[in-house]
């Protein structure tokens, strides 16, 4: 009997023993793990408390490390690797590692590193920076370009701070060439790179090499693409190549409208690029297209004049015409009509909108329709190799006129005619 109850006793120490052993193992494991979140949240004493507690935390390790890469690397890189071997799918100490293993000039050892970072957690957006930062100081700005059009694809939001950087590569004609493998597979933030690219590159020879390498690919330009290399082109004044670009990006029905003014009849829903009608928006009038008795085709162009302060400068068309002698037709309505001095529009040079190269009837008033014409001359001026075709209120250029009333166009056409000798 005294045996079996000494054994009994026995059992039980034992599992007490065991039960405090768990206890003490739960509360030093939630305590590192409390200490460990404090760390996270910037308090430095916590990461000594988290390690006090439990020497092998795997977050407190890599965050005790991360205060050691400069002043004692070995034992950093020591508790790194602990980290690792403790969670290994962790990326964030592999990252710090091969950080580390760079500085150490243990390049082999970090590029492993840095790329078993990338394959644990390629989610992290973080993880890919880091990634493309390592590449970057390696002088592999290929492999760094596959980590930022990764963070792209998981955040296409990032564009802000990696567009810049990509159009600093794109601007070096030793690094341009990169783009080749994005451009044959465009990703689905490339179009908004394009815009950002075209828009802030410095120089007009950057945006064509790019749309040429995209160009190159299989797969062609996106409307997008096409509308911000005009864009552009417009904007440096290279006139004869953005119209170029913008009608070879015209499917068959745009073609259709095709002339010196491009759908003059106003049968089309207006794109606000390249050599089309633009409508801009403003409180001041409603501008839409409209079926209409007297009009030539489906639509009309109907302007609705609300009675407010109006801009001068209103329904535009680029045009790109030779040198020569030209008449120009319209067809125009008008409906109750109250401006002073009237509207009309002007033909002017792309180049320099102060010279005036022909102007229409001035429409006040009220008409049915009524068919007009004048005559005008583009001439052989670098200044006037583009030229604009504008409706404008007529009078000093102020915005302050007021504007009430309708008008309606339609039938707008230029040709060129041969000049008589007199």
């Amino acid at each position: 009997m005294n045996w079996t109850a000494t054994r009994r006793t026995a059992l039980r120490v034992i599992l007490l023993l065991l039960a405090l052993l768990i206890a003490w193992r739960i509360l030093s494991n939630g305590l590192g793990e409390h200490f460990t979140r404090q760390a996270l949240l910037g308090d430095e004493q916590a990461v000594g408390k988290a390690l006090l507690w439990n020497p092998e935390q795997p977050t407190a390790l890599y965050l005790r490390a991360e205060s050691l890469m400069q002043s004692e690397p070995a034992q950093a890189e020591a508790l790194l690797r602990k980290s690792i071997r403790l969670n290994p799918g962790n990326a964030v100490p592999m990252e710090m590692l091969a950080r580390l293993l760079f500085d150490r000039h243990q390049i082999e050892a970090a590029d492993e590193m840095i790329d078993l970072a990338v394959r644990r957690m390629p989610a992290r957006k973080d993880i890919q920076l880091s990634a493309a930062r390592y590449w970057v100081k390696r002088g592999q700005l290929s492999r760094a370009m596959e980590n930022w059009a990764a963070v792209l694809r998981l955040d296409p939001g990032m564009g802000e701070k990696i567009y810049p950087t990509l159009t600093q590569i794109a601007e070096n004609s030793q690094s341009v060439g990169l783009f080749k493998s994005l451009a044959e597979s465009p990703p689905n933030w490339w179009d908004d790179f394009f815009i950002y690219l075209s828009e802030h590159a410095k120089k007009l020879e950057t945006v064509v090499t790019v749309a040429s390498i995209r160009h190159a690919s299989k797969i062609t330009l996106s409307r997008v693409e096409r509308d911000e290399l005009v864009k552009r082109l417009q904007e440096d004044h290279q006139w004869p190549e953005a119209y170029l670009v913008w009608v070879n990006g015209l499917d068959s029905e745009e073609r259709r409208y095709l002339g010196s003014v491009f759908d003059g009849g106003f049968e089309l829903a207006p794109a606000n690029t390249g050599f089309g009608w633009y409508f801009p928006e403003n409180k001041a009038w409603l501008i839409r297209r409209k079926n209409t008795y007297g009009a030539e085709g489906e639509k009309a162009l109907h302007i609705f004049y609300k009675g407010e302060n109006t801009p001068v400068n209103q329904v535009y068309q680029p045009l790109l015409l030779s040198p020569g002698h030209y008449v120009m037709n319209m067809r125009t309505r008008v409906d109750r009509l109250r401006v002073q001095g009237g509207i009309r529009w002007m033909l002017r040079c792309l180049g320099d909108e102060s010279r005036v190269l022909g102007m229409g009837p001035l429409l006040v008033g009220a008409s049915d329709w009524e068919t007009h014409q004048f005559s005008f001359e583009v001439p052989n001026d670098k200044a006037c190799t583009g030229q604009l075709l504008r409706l404008e209120i007529v009078g000093e250029d102020t915005d302050d006129r007021i504007v009430e009333g309708e008008v309606w166009f339609d039938r707008l056409s230029i040709r060129k005619i041969e000049h008589e000798q007199h």
